[in-house]
Formats: structure tokens, C-alpha cells, sequence
């Protein structure tokens, strides 16, 4: 009896011992310790792929519908040691052209299944962007507006997100979450343990580089332009929540990114300032077109030309002379998502931006522009003003 009982106890262990092993495995398979993030950069597009503990991948992002981008993103795949074949799902945070312009490339060449919003399906099955609905947030979006209305090959996503999805089946333990759109109505951010990667709702920051632009330190910025301004504004607190209740530590913006969750933070609470200031350079614009001479000498201090929204190049005297006659010929003027605060207190504030200027007899270039404003009793006043090209 003794003995059936010792070998009974055995076959009782050795059924625990397999069930806890079973169950350790089944945990560690979409383990987040082990998650790679990459990060391709290519043209003006970027991507982010995945890999979970169990070795599948996850495409966040399929790129801009421009010849040679699918071979440069199947390329970028590969050199990473990594076979397209492999992704499991592709997840495209919203409709725009940068994001789903090669969706139905991945569907058709490597049987990838594609998730994207229900809120979205009218812009995948008919692959338009239709920028023409979104309002410009800065200068940005009206400079950027003719290179970013692309339409893509349409197709229809095989994962259709109307409520949170479960990434376990396809090997990475996170989920797809989708929100109330402001960038457009089918913005999805996807949460992957300590990362939270946001598609379009909002950028990093970026400066001039060679003629071109590039990642500044990747603080957080308003998005160039959206079709519900208010709503992707509400966003950024929303996405703030999820990040702080997950304990995220790296946010990921598809452009210019990644960002910490204490920018994301520090931009949220920094922003009614940034509208403040930017409040004030409009007003001082208004002012130098109203011919009031003090504010010209203050603003025109420089020998630059200045450049109106339909790009056309004016001298100080034009500008003065044409301003008010020819109401067509409104200067770019700086919004709060065109600055960035590096340092802030209750008296001081220092500003950085990205500028356009011209000088007479010269090609326009980008110039880096730092402002330093000081609290005086009727408001923050300009003290310094430095630009770099």
C-alpha cells in the first residue's frame, strides 16, 4: 500500500511539475522582457516592427505609396535578420496615405493580415487620404499639405478595430486600442508593455539639417494638421492616462519619434503658455501691418523678406504697403505647436522654433530661432532673440 501511495504521490508530482512547466511556458511565449522594438526610417516615412518573446513579428505602419518604398521596407525588414513572412499582423494606426500605403502590397505579396479602424474603412477601401479634411494646426501643415494628400492602393483590412483587440494570438502580449479620432476619426494606439506607440495624434519635434529636417531630441509637438483640431488636443490628456495607469515609459509617434512619457507630460502642461506666446507674436504681426512703427522696428529689425501664405517673397516696404490693400497676402505667422520650451519658470521662458527666411539677394533657407521671454506685470515680453542657420 505504501508503495502504490509513494507511486501515486510520483505520478501526482510529475502531472504538477508538467502543468506549472506548461503553464511558465505558455507565460513566457509572449513575454514583454524580450520585446525588440525597431524602428525603420525610410523617406519621409516611418515604421515600427515588433518582435514578441515567441519570435512572430508585428508591423506597426506599412509606409508612403511612392515607388521604391516597398522594396527599401522589405529590404530594412530583412537586414534587421528578419523575413517579412514572418509578421503575423500589420497594424495601420489610421487612414492617411503615409501610414496605409502598402497594406494591400502586404496582404497580396506575403499573406499579411491587416488590422484598421472601422472608423477609417471608407479611406482603406478607397485608398484617398482626403487631407482636404483636415484643418492646418501650424505653418507646417500648409507647407507639408501638397506632399502629404496621397492616395494608396485600396484595400480592405482583415482585422476590422471597433472596440480593443488582444495581440496574445499573434505572439505579443498588448492590445490594440482605438480612441475617438482627432488626427481622423480611426486613430489606434497600440500598447505593447512599457511602449505605447500613438500613430499621428501627436510628433516629435525636428530641426533643420541639411537643407532638410530631422529629429530635434524627440520632445512632443502638435501634430501639422487634423480633422478634429479640439478632439486631438483632449487626445494628448487621453493618451497621458494610458501611459501613466500602464506604466509606460517610452510613447512612440510613427514621425520623429520616441518620446518619453514625462514629455508627453511636461508638453500638456506647458501648452497654454506656448498658446500664450504665440498669441503675442500674431498680435505683434497684426500690429507691424497696421504700420504702427514702433512694433515694425521690433519685428522688421532684420534685413529679411518675409514670405506670405501663397508664397510669395515681400520686402519690409511691400509688406507694409500690401498687407492691408491685398488681403490675400497674410504672412506666415507661428503658432503654439511651431515652439517648443526647453526651460520654464514662473518668470522666465526659453523658446526654440524652426524658421523660414530669406535674405535679400539669397535662396530661403531654415534657421533655428531660440527666444527668451520675461514676465513683466502686463505679460511675458521678448527679451533675447538668437537665430542659427
Amino acid at each position: 500500500m505504501y508503495s502504490n501511495s509513494k507511486e501515486r504521490f510520483s505520478l501526482l508530482f510529475l502531472f504538477l511539475m508538467c502543468i506549472t512547466t506548461f503553464t511558465a511556458a505558455a507565460q513566457n511565449k509572449n513575454d514583454n522582457s524580450k520585446v525588440g522594438v525597431y524602428h525603420i526610417r525610410n523617406y519621409f516615412s516611418e515604421a515600427y516592427l515588433i518582435k514578441g518573446n515567441s519570435g512572430k513579428l508585428l508591423l506597426i505602419d506599412t509606409g508612403v505609396p511612392v515607388p521604391g518604398y516597398q522594396d527599401s521596407l522589405v529590404n530594412s525588414i530583412k537586414k534587421l535578420g528578419f523575413k517579412p513572412e514572418d509578421i503575423t499582423l500589420a497594424i495601420v494606426t489610421h487612414g492617411h496615405g503615409d501610414h496605409a500605403g502598402n497594406a494591400r502590397f502586404l496582404q497580396q505579396t506575403f499573406k499579411t493580415k491587416i488590422a484598421g479602424s472601422k472608423a477609417d474603412l471608407e479611406k482603406f477601401t478607397t485608398g484617398k487620404t482626403e487631407l482636404q479634411k483636415s484643418e492646418d494646426v501650424s505653418i507646417w501643415g500648409n507647407r507639408l499639405r501638397p506632399y502629404s494628400d496621397l492616395n494608396y492602393p485600396p484595400f480592405t483590412p482583415d482585422i476590422i478595430v471597433e472596440k480593443t483587440i488582444d495581440l496574445a494570438p499573434y505572439g505579443i502580449n498588448g492590445k490594440i486600442i482605438p480612441i475617438k479620432g482627432g488626427h481622423t476619426p480611426g486613430d489606434l494606439l497600440i500598447l505593447i508593455g512599457e511602449n505605447l506607440f500613438v500613430g499621428d495624434a501627436f510628433v516629435g519635434t525636428f530641426k533643420s539639417q541639411r537643407g532638410g529636417l530631422a529629429p530635434d531630441g524627440h520632445h512632443v509637438r502638435e501634430h501639422f494638421f487634423h480633422e478634429n483640431k479640439q478632439l486631438a488636443d483632449e487626445n494628448l490628456k487621453v493618451i497621458e492616462k494610458i501611459a501613466l495607469e500602464n506604466k509606460v515609459k517610452t510613447i512612440y509617434p510613427t514621425h520623429n519619434g520616441p518620446v518619453s512619457t514625462y514629455e508627453l507630460t511636461k508638453y500638456i502642461k506647458e501648452e497654454p503658455l506656448l498658446k500664450l506666446l504665440s498669441q503675442q507674436e500674431n498680435d505683434l504681426l497684426r500690429a507691424v501691418a497696421k504700420g504702427k512703427s514702433d512694433a515694425a522696428s521690433t519685428f522688421l529689425a532684420t534685413n529679411f523678406i518675409l514670405q506670405t501664405a501663397d508664397h510669395k517673397d515681400l520686402n519690409k516696404n511691400e509688406f507694409l504697403q500690401s498687407f492691408n490693400a491685398d488681403p490675400k497676402a497674410t504672412t506666415e505667422s507661428l503658432t503654439a505647436e511651431d515652439f517648443r520650451i526647453v526651460f520654464s519658470n514662473e518668470n522666465t521662458a526659453i523658446l526654440t522654433y524652426i524658421g523660414t527666411i530669406k535674405p535679400e539677394g539669397k535662396e530661403a533657407g531654415n534657421v533655428a530661432v531660440t527666444e527668451t521671454y520675461f514676465k513683466e506685470k502686463n505679460g511675458w515680453k521678448l527679451g533675447y532673440k538668437r537665430e542659427v542657420n
